[in-house]
């Protein structure tokens, strides 16, 4: 497990300087990481998001893939935010189940240009869609980051010292491969890895057969190779397609999921208390002393 060190700031970027956002409406931050495109990454922040809210704690998502967002279309928010009363900053959307997303998707709901941006305009819109949203007092904020191990996950490993990392990887080697790139880096920024999500690990039959389409699951062995824990596998579920395209993800049920989600909620709470008995001394404080 690593340790909840403070990030050491990079040189400016084009003059764009990666500095920490204020936080502090936010009690625990969880960046959501893959490094691959394809293996679910955005359906297992949703599914974990959801969970967190099932579970009676008050969740915001923010969709961090700037240039391919999808938070907004899966919550099924499709309108564009409004300004809060005195104008200053921007409403968050509001599913149906009450999780509070921003993406922007939502931001250019009314217009089908695609955003062709370079690293410094990323870092731009990923801290604007933070610091200019108006956000509630929090539990979690889920982060969903793009593929690639880039500008956009350095700058939320950066900006907002996550409180836990989770990274998502399918059960083929080409995807585990990939992955642990994106793992490499965030132990970089000695980002607390809270373990690895093997998603679309196998599937069920009607009937109660088990097919692995992907072959064997092997995330516990992924999860050695890159020297981090294992969370759970999570099957292929047949109707969350269905249920994300209408903007109904929140109606997902997955045992798998759910289990998951209550292992990070309790190291992610365990890594805040954590952070919170160090205070400003900036010791590393592994999870095992959590």
């Amino acid at each position: 497990m690593v340790g909840g060190t403070r990030p050491r700031p990079l040189r400016d970027d084009g003059g764009f300087s990666i500095g920490k956002l204020d936080r502090s409406r936010i009690r625990s931050v969880l960046a959501v990481l893959s490094g691959k495109g394809g293996v679910g990454k955005t359906f297992v922040a949703a599914l974990l998001a959801s969970e967190f809210h099932r579970g009676g704690a008050s969740v915001g998502v923010l969709d961090a893939d700037i240039t391919g967002p999808s938070m907004a279309r899966v919550f099924g928010v499709a309108s564009v935010p409004h300004l809060t009363p005195d104008e200053k900053k921007i409403e968050p959307m509001r599913s149906a189940g009450g999780v509070y997303v921003m993406s922007m998707a939502s931001v250019t709901a009314s217009t089908q240009i695609p955003l062709i941006w370079r690293g410094p305009m990323i870092n731009g819109a990923i801290r604007g869609l933070f610091k200019d949203t108006a956000w509630p007092d929090l539990d979690y904020l889920v982060v969903d980051l793009p593929p690639g191990t880039s500008d956009a996950p350095m700058t939320v490993f950066q900006s907002f010292e996550p409180d836990g990392v989770v990274i998502v990887t399918a059960p083929t080697e080409l995807s585990a491969e990939v992955v642990g790139k994106a793992s490499a880096m965030a132990k970089t920024f000695s980002a607390p890895i809270l373990g690895l999500v093997e998603n679309m690990a196998y599937l069920t039959c009607p009937h109660g057969d088990r097919i692995d389409l992907f072959g064997p699951s092997r995330g516990p062995e992924f999860a050695t190779r890159m020297g981090i824990p294992f969370l759970g596998s999570i099957p292929i579920l047949p109707g969350l397609p269905a249920l994300a395209d209408s903007g109904r993800v929140e109606e997902m049920r997955s045992p798998e999921a759910s289990l998951i989600a209550n292992r990070i909620r309790m190291l992610l709470d365990r890594v805040r208390a954590a952070r919170d008995r160090a205070g400003d001394s900036g010791r590393a404080t592994p999870l095992s002393e959590a």
